[in-house]
Protein backbone atom coordinates (compact mmCIF):
# COMPACT_ATOMS: atom_id res chain seq x y z
CA UNK A 1 0.00 0.00 0.00
CA UNK A 2 1.20 2.99 -1.07
CA UNK A 3 1.01 5.58 1.97
CA UNK A 4 2.00 8.87 0.26
CA UNK A 5 -1.36 9.02 -1.04
CA UNK A 6 -4.01 10.60 0.63
CA UNK A 7 -7.21 8.22 1.58
CA UNK A 8 -9.71 11.09 0.49
CA UNK A 9 -9.06 12.92 -2.70
CA UNK A 10 -10.13 16.70 -2.21
CA UNK A 11 -11.27 18.29 -5.59
CA UNK A 12 -9.15 21.40 -5.99
CA UNK A 13 -8.27 23.38 -9.06
CA UNK A 14 -5.29 24.31 -9.98
CA UNK A 15 -3.80 25.94 -12.76
CA UNK A 16 -1.38 24.10 -15.26
CA UNK A 17 -0.31 25.78 -18.18
CA UNK A 18 -3.24 27.76 -19.15
CA UNK A 19 -6.10 25.87 -17.81
CA UNK A 20 -7.60 24.46 -14.02
CA UNK A 21 -6.79 20.98 -13.59
CA UNK A 22 -7.96 18.69 -10.56
CA UNK A 23 -5.38 16.22 -10.17
CA UNK A 24 -6.64 12.60 -9.00
CA UNK A 25 -4.44 10.75 -6.90
CA UNK A 26 -5.43 7.10 -8.54
CA UNK A 27 -7.52 8.13 -11.54
CA UNK A 28 -9.43 6.17 -13.96
CA UNK A 29 -9.06 8.57 -16.63
CA UNK A 30 -9.07 12.17 -17.03
CA UNK A 31 -12.25 14.17 -18.22
CA UNK A 32 -11.44 17.07 -20.27
CA UNK A 33 -14.19 19.58 -20.27
CA UNK A 34 -15.02 23.00 -22.50
CA UNK A 35 -18.07 25.30 -21.66
CA UNK A 36 -20.47 27.46 -23.35
CA UNK A 37 -20.18 31.08 -24.08
CA UNK A 38 -19.75 33.11 -21.11
CA UNK A 39 -20.57 30.81 -18.65
CA UNK A 40 -17.28 28.52 -19.84
CA UNK A 41 -14.88 31.50 -18.90
CA UNK A 42 -14.80 30.79 -15.46
CA UNK A 43 -15.60 26.61 -15.74
CA UNK A 44 -14.62 25.89 -11.85
CA UNK A 45 -17.37 28.46 -10.50
CA UNK A 46 -20.42 28.10 -13.21
CA UNK A 47 -19.55 23.99 -13.66
CA UNK A 48 -18.49 23.45 -10.36
CA UNK A 49 -20.93 20.49 -9.03
CA UNK A 50 -20.75 18.82 -12.26
CA UNK A 51 -16.58 18.84 -12.69
CA UNK A 52 -17.06 17.91 -8.95
CA UNK A 53 -18.81 15.12 -9.40
CA UNK A 54 -16.75 13.68 -12.40
CA UNK A 55 -13.40 14.01 -10.33
CA UNK A 56 -15.32 12.50 -6.88
CA UNK A 57 -16.22 9.51 -9.50
CA UNK A 58 -12.56 8.94 -10.07
CA UNK A 59 -11.01 11.15 -13.01
CA UNK A 60 -8.52 13.78 -13.37
CA UNK A 61 -10.59 16.80 -14.38
CA UNK A 62 -9.20 19.32 -17.15
CA UNK A 63 -11.32 22.82 -17.48
CA UNK A 64 -10.33 24.74 -20.84
CA UNK A 65 -11.80 28.64 -19.96
CA UNK A 66 -13.54 29.23 -22.62
CA UNK A 67 -11.72 32.05 -24.99
CA UNK A 68 -14.06 34.64 -27.31
CA UNK A 69 -13.53 35.24 -30.90
CA UNK A 70 -14.58 34.94 -34.24
CA UNK A 71 -11.71 32.54 -35.31
CA UNK A 72 -12.83 29.05 -34.54
CA UNK A 73 -9.94 27.58 -36.25
CA UNK A 74 -7.50 29.35 -33.75
CA UNK A 75 -9.81 28.54 -31.02
CA UNK A 76 -9.38 24.62 -31.57
CA UNK A 77 -5.71 24.43 -32.74
CA UNK A 78 -4.92 26.32 -29.27
CA UNK A 79 -7.12 23.40 -27.50
CA UNK A 80 -4.94 21.01 -29.05
CA UNK A 81 -1.73 22.28 -28.17
CA UNK A 82 -3.29 23.19 -24.56
CA UNK A 83 -4.30 19.53 -24.39
CA UNK A 84 -0.63 18.17 -24.52
CA UNK A 85 0.67 21.13 -22.84
CA UNK A 86 -1.29 20.10 -20.16
CA UNK A 87 -0.93 16.46 -20.37
CA UNK A 88 3.15 17.26 -19.83
CA UNK A 89 2.50 18.77 -16.82
CA UNK A 90 -0.27 16.17 -15.44
CA UNK A 91 2.69 13.91 -16.18
CA UNK A 92 5.59 15.82 -14.36
CA UNK A 93 3.24 16.42 -11.43
CA UNK A 94 2.40 12.89 -10.99
CA UNK A 95 5.55 11.80 -10.78
CA UNK A 96 6.58 14.80 -7.84
CA UNK A 97 3.98 13.71 -5.99
CA UNK A 98 4.60 10.25 -6.25
CA UNK A 99 1.68 9.17 -8.03
CA UNK A 100 1.45 6.30 -10.93
CA UNK A 101 1.65 8.46 -14.07
CA UNK A 102 0.47 5.30 -16.01
CA UNK A 103 -3.02 6.54 -16.37
CA UNK A 104 -1.41 9.88 -18.66
CA UNK A 105 0.87 7.89 -21.03
CA UNK A 106 -2.15 6.51 -22.98
CA UNK A 107 -4.45 8.26 -24.80
CA UNK A 108 -7.42 6.33 -24.64
CA UNK A 109 -7.53 7.35 -21.14
CA UNK A 110 -8.29 11.07 -22.40
CA UNK A 111 -12.01 11.94 -23.29
CA UNK A 112 -13.81 15.19 -23.55
CA UNK A 113 -17.02 16.61 -23.13
CA UNK A 114 -18.70 19.87 -24.23
CA UNK A 115 -21.67 22.05 -23.67
CA UNK A 116 -23.39 24.51 -25.96
CA UNK A 117 -21.00 26.61 -28.15
CA UNK A 118 -17.27 24.68 -26.78
CA UNK A 119 -19.55 21.56 -28.52
CA UNK A 120 -17.99 22.96 -31.80
CA UNK A 121 -14.61 23.56 -30.38
CA UNK A 122 -14.76 19.64 -29.55
CA UNK A 123 -16.44 18.54 -33.23
CA UNK A 124 -13.57 20.70 -35.12
CA UNK A 125 -11.08 18.80 -32.93
CA UNK A 126 -12.36 15.36 -34.04
CA UNK A 127 -12.53 17.30 -37.86
CA UNK A 128 -8.65 18.19 -37.47
CA UNK A 129 -7.66 14.60 -36.20
CA UNK A 130 -7.67 13.65 -40.33
CA UNK A 131 -5.26 13.54 -42.61
CA UNK A 132 -4.12 16.77 -43.78
CA UNK A 133 -4.19 15.79 -47.14
CA UNK A 134 -8.24 14.82 -46.22
CA UNK A 135 -8.55 18.23 -44.30
CA UNK A 136 -7.62 19.54 -47.74
CA UNK A 137 -10.34 17.46 -49.93
CA UNK A 138 -12.85 18.30 -47.33
CA UNK A 139 -12.39 22.52 -47.93
CA UNK A 140 -12.74 22.11 -51.79
CA UNK A 141 -16.39 21.37 -50.75
CA UNK A 142 -17.34 24.25 -48.55
CA UNK A 143 -18.38 26.71 -51.15
CA UNK A 144 -16.36 29.32 -50.37
CA UNK A 145 -13.62 31.20 -52.66
CA UNK A 146 -9.90 29.96 -53.17
CA UNK A 147 -8.40 33.10 -51.43
CA UNK A 148 -10.41 32.02 -48.34
CA UNK A 149 -9.99 28.14 -48.79
CA UNK A 150 -5.92 28.72 -49.23
CA UNK A 151 -5.89 30.84 -45.98
CA UNK A 152 -7.55 28.33 -43.57
CA UNK A 153 -5.46 25.66 -45.34
CA UNK A 154 -2.71 27.74 -44.64
CA UNK A 155 -3.55 28.09 -40.96
CA UNK A 156 -4.22 24.95 -40.04
CA UNK A 157 -0.99 23.64 -41.89
CA UNK A 158 1.14 26.15 -39.51
CA UNK A 159 -0.50 25.25 -36.58
CA UNK A 160 -0.87 21.86 -36.84
CA UNK A 161 3.25 21.36 -38.22
CA UNK A 162 4.20 23.65 -34.91
CA UNK A 163 2.80 21.13 -33.19
CA UNK A 164 3.86 18.27 -34.26
CA UNK A 165 6.95 19.41 -33.49
CA UNK A 166 6.04 20.02 -29.81
CA UNK A 167 4.78 16.44 -29.70
CA UNK A 168 8.44 15.35 -30.17
CA UNK A 169 9.78 17.14 -27.36
CA UNK A 170 7.01 16.29 -25.35
CA UNK A 171 8.21 12.59 -26.05
CA UNK A 172 11.37 12.95 -24.65
CA UNK A 173 10.40 14.96 -21.97
CA UNK A 174 8.13 12.08 -20.99
CA UNK A 175 11.01 9.76 -21.21
CA UNK A 176 13.05 11.77 -19.08
CA UNK A 177 10.24 11.63 -16.38
CA UNK A 178 8.62 8.48 -16.40
CA UNK A 179 11.77 6.24 -18.58
CA UNK A 180 8.47 5.29 -20.91
CA UNK A 181 8.51 5.55 -24.75
CA UNK A 182 5.49 7.19 -25.95
CA UNK A 183 4.99 7.68 -29.78
CA UNK A 184 2.24 10.38 -30.47
CA UNK A 185 2.68 10.41 -34.09
CA UNK A 186 0.53 13.13 -35.62
CA UNK A 187 -1.49 15.79 -32.98
CA UNK A 188 -4.66 14.79 -32.89
CA UNK A 189 -7.44 13.20 -30.51
CA UNK A 190 -7.63 10.45 -32.14
CA UNK A 191 -8.83 6.94 -30.28
CA UNK A 192 -10.24 9.66 -27.64
CA UNK A 193 -13.78 9.55 -26.70
CA UNK A 194 -16.47 12.79 -26.79
CA UNK A 195 -19.07 13.86 -25.18
CA UNK A 196 -21.53 16.89 -26.38
CA UNK A 197 -23.88 18.32 -23.78
CA UNK A 198 -26.65 20.22 -25.56
CA UNK A 199 -24.60 20.92 -28.43
CA UNK A 200 -24.54 24.10 -30.47
CA UNK A 201 -22.75 24.84 -33.73
CA UNK A 202 -23.72 28.70 -34.25
CA UNK A 203 -22.17 31.89 -36.14
CA UNK A 204 -23.08 35.25 -33.91
CA UNK A 205 -25.56 33.24 -31.66
CA UNK A 206 -23.81 32.96 -28.42
CA UNK A 207 -20.53 34.28 -29.78
CA UNK A 208 -21.28 38.14 -29.63
CA UNK A 209 -22.78 38.19 -25.90
CA UNK A 210 -24.44 41.47 -26.86
CA UNK A 211 -27.57 41.29 -28.44
CA UNK A 212 -27.44 44.16 -29.74
CA UNK A 213 -24.08 44.22 -30.76
CA UNK A 214 -25.10 40.15 -32.78
CA UNK A 215 -27.65 42.38 -34.73
CA UNK A 216 -25.20 44.93 -35.46
CA UNK A 217 -22.16 43.38 -36.37
CA UNK A 218 -24.22 40.07 -38.09
CA UNK A 219 -24.07 40.77 -41.27
CA UNK A 220 -20.42 42.84 -41.26
CA UNK A 221 -18.57 39.64 -39.79
CA UNK A 222 -18.07 35.80 -40.86
CA UNK A 223 -17.28 33.52 -38.29
CA UNK A 224 -14.96 30.68 -39.60
CA UNK A 225 -15.27 27.75 -40.16
CA UNK A 226 -19.45 29.16 -40.41
CA UNK A 227 -22.47 27.39 -39.30
CA UNK A 228 -23.17 26.10 -42.80
CA UNK A 229 -18.97 24.99 -43.26
CA UNK A 230 -19.13 23.49 -39.57
CA UNK A 231 -22.22 21.13 -40.53
CA UNK A 232 -20.54 19.97 -43.95
CA UNK A 233 -17.08 19.51 -42.19
CA UNK A 234 -19.04 16.96 -39.47
CA UNK A 235 -20.93 15.57 -42.57
CA UNK A 236 -18.15 14.22 -44.44
CA UNK A 237 -15.88 13.43 -41.66
CA UNK A 238 -15.30 9.65 -41.41
CA UNK A 239 -14.68 9.87 -37.54
CA UNK A 240 -16.94 10.86 -35.09
CA UNK A 241 -17.31 6.46 -33.86
CA UNK A 242 -16.84 7.29 -30.38
CA UNK A 243 -19.00 10.03 -30.11
CA UNK A 244 -21.86 10.49 -27.75
CA UNK A 245 -24.73 13.34 -27.70
CA UNK A 246 -27.03 13.98 -24.50
CA UNK A 247 -30.17 15.98 -25.77
CA UNK A 248 -32.30 17.76 -22.64
CA UNK A 249 -36.17 17.27 -23.16
CA UNK A 250 -36.62 21.18 -22.50
CA UNK A 251 -33.97 22.08 -24.70
CA UNK A 252 -34.53 24.45 -27.28
CA UNK A 253 -31.62 25.82 -27.70
CA UNK A 254 -29.72 23.11 -28.45
CA UNK A 255 -32.87 21.41 -30.59
CA UNK A 256 -31.47 21.96 -34.26
CA UNK A 257 -28.05 21.38 -33.87
CA UNK A 258 -28.99 17.82 -32.49
CA UNK A 259 -31.05 16.83 -35.05
CA UNK A 260 -28.93 17.83 -37.56
CA UNK A 261 -26.01 16.29 -36.04
CA UNK A 262 -27.79 13.27 -36.08
CA UNK A 263 -28.38 13.40 -39.38
CA UNK A 264 -24.73 13.74 -41.00
CA UNK A 265 -23.17 11.80 -38.28
CA UNK A 266 -24.89 8.13 -37.96
CA UNK A 267 -21.96 6.59 -35.69
CA UNK A 268 -23.45 9.88 -33.01
CA UNK A 269 -25.06 7.82 -29.99
CA UNK A 270 -27.54 9.95 -28.19
CA UNK A 271 -29.54 9.79 -25.31
CA UNK A 272 -32.68 11.84 -24.29
CA UNK A 273 -32.12 13.52 -20.76
CA UNK A 274 -34.82 15.53 -18.53
CA UNK A 275 -33.84 19.24 -18.01
CA UNK A 276 -33.15 22.52 -19.89
CA UNK A 277 -30.50 23.75 -21.43
CA UNK A 278 -28.41 24.98 -18.68
CA UNK A 279 -28.99 21.58 -16.71
CA UNK A 280 -24.84 21.18 -16.81
CA UNK A 281 -25.07 24.69 -14.97
CA UNK A 282 -24.60 24.34 -11.08
CA UNK A 283 -23.34 25.11 -7.40
CA UNK A 284 -23.94 22.90 -4.85
CA UNK A 285 -25.26 24.25 -1.47
CA UNK A 286 -25.82 21.42 1.22
CA UNK A 287 -27.92 18.69 -0.48
CA UNK A 288 -28.92 20.81 -3.37
CA UNK A 289 -27.78 21.92 -6.84
CA UNK A 290 -28.27 25.50 -7.56
CA UNK A 291 -27.98 26.06 -11.25
CA UNK A 292 -28.65 29.66 -11.21
CA UNK A 293 -31.49 29.89 -13.54
CA UNK A 294 -34.21 31.57 -12.40
CA UNK A 295 -36.86 30.47 -14.93
CA UNK A 296 -35.78 27.23 -14.75
CA UNK A 297 -36.11 24.97 -11.59
CA UNK A 298 -33.52 27.41 -9.88
CA UNK A 299 -32.78 24.88 -7.26
CA UNK A 300 -32.72 21.01 -7.31
CA UNK A 301 -32.28 18.48 -4.09
CA UNK A 302 -29.03 15.77 -5.22
CA UNK A 303 -31.12 12.80 -5.07
CA UNK A 304 -33.10 14.10 -7.66
CA UNK A 305 -30.25 14.83 -10.29
CA UNK A 306 -29.12 12.27 -12.24
CA UNK A 307 -26.86 14.09 -15.10
CA UNK A 308 -23.82 13.38 -13.94
CA UNK A 309 -23.80 9.68 -12.92
CA UNK A 310 -25.66 9.34 -16.42
CA UNK A 311 -22.81 11.39 -18.29
CA UNK A 312 -20.37 9.04 -16.83
CA UNK A 313 -22.04 5.44 -17.46
CA UNK A 314 -22.35 6.90 -21.35
CA UNK A 315 -18.59 8.19 -21.59
CA UNK A 316 -17.68 4.91 -20.41
CA UNK A 317 -19.43 2.71 -22.69
CA UNK A 318 -17.89 5.00 -25.47
CA UNK A 319 -14.76 4.54 -24.24
CA UNK A 320 -15.40 0.68 -24.21
CA UNK A 321 -16.80 -0.16 -27.29
CA UNK A 322 -14.58 -2.72 -29.25
CA UNK A 323 -11.98 -2.04 -31.34
CA UNK A 324 -13.90 -3.04 -34.18
CA UNK A 325 -16.67 -0.27 -33.70
CA UNK A 326 -14.42 2.41 -32.98
CA UNK A 327 -12.09 1.77 -35.99
CA UNK A 328 -13.92 1.71 -38.75
CA UNK A 329 -12.83 4.95 -40.55
CA UNK A 330 -10.63 5.58 -43.29
CA UNK A 331 -8.17 6.99 -41.10
CA UNK A 332 -7.43 4.21 -38.64
CA UNK A 333 -6.03 5.24 -35.58
CA UNK A 334 -3.11 2.26 -36.10
CA UNK A 335 -1.76 4.21 -38.96
CA UNK A 336 -2.12 7.77 -37.39
CA UNK A 337 -0.18 6.55 -33.90
CA UNK A 338 1.25 3.81 -31.89
CA UNK A 339 2.02 3.84 -27.96
CA UNK A 340 4.65 1.92 -26.51
CA UNK A 341 4.12 2.34 -22.63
Amino acid sequence: MDLSLPSAAQFKCLPYSHSWVALHPRPKGVIQFVGTTLLGTFPTMTYRHFLKSLFEAGYTVVSFPFRFTLDHWSVALDLLEEHYAVRGAMIEAAVAKGYDPGVYLDVTNYTWIGHGLGCKYVTLLEVLSSPMEVLEKHFQILGQDLATQNRQIRQLQTGLAALQNNLRSLEQRILQLTGQTVDYGQPSIMDEASLLLAPVVTDLNGAIPVKFLERFFGRRITIYPTVEQTHQLIEHSQLFHLTGLLQFARDRIAADTCQQLMQEQPHIRRRLLKGNHSEVVGLQLGQCVVDMNPLDKFIQPLTHRDLESKSLTFLQRLRHQPASVSRQSNCRASDRRSIAA
